[in-house]
């Protein structure tokens, strides 16, 4: 989800030799969330997304879009990595336009992120978000 696990835009650049030969590559351009005016937030458990269009803090989004807020945290998207824990924003952070989180229960916050696990958020934030702006 972070820039160690995904790579949200690329443009592919392809050029023909003076041989016939095509070369090319793939430029990344690491790029926060399309809509930078807003941000976004998904829970975990719920698979329910709020977007807000202005700076908030973590803990208020928490108690906003859980039952018990004493149970769960907030996590970046960007700052998620294979292999580490779901890292927690501080909870008088103020959040980030153009970024996405995740409230997440704490019992994940001791398990290592696997590249099946982020996939697998990475698909239900783009569906969630394919129906929140239709």
């Amino acid at each position: 989800m972070g820039v160690c696990a995904s790579y949200p835009d690329r443009k592919i650049t392809d050029k023909t030799t003076k041989d016939g030969n095509v070369e090319g590559g793939v430029n990344f351009q690491p790029e926060s969330f399309r809509r930078p005016s807003s941000i976004m937030v998904m829970n975990i458990s719920t698979g329910a997304i709020k977007e807000y269009k202005q700076p908030i803090r973590a803990n208020v989004v928490v108690s906003e879009n859980s039952d018990n807020k004493n149970c769960y945290y907030l996590s970046n998207a960007e700052s998620m990595c294979i292999g580490t824990c779901m890292p927690r924003v501080p909870d008088e952070e103020e959040l980030l336009l153009g970024r996405i989180y995740f409230i997440v229960p704490l019992s994940y916050s001791d398990f290592p992120l696997s590249v099946s696990f982020l996939c697998d958020l990475a698909v239900k934030v783009s569906s969630a978000l394919d129906h929140l702006h239709q």
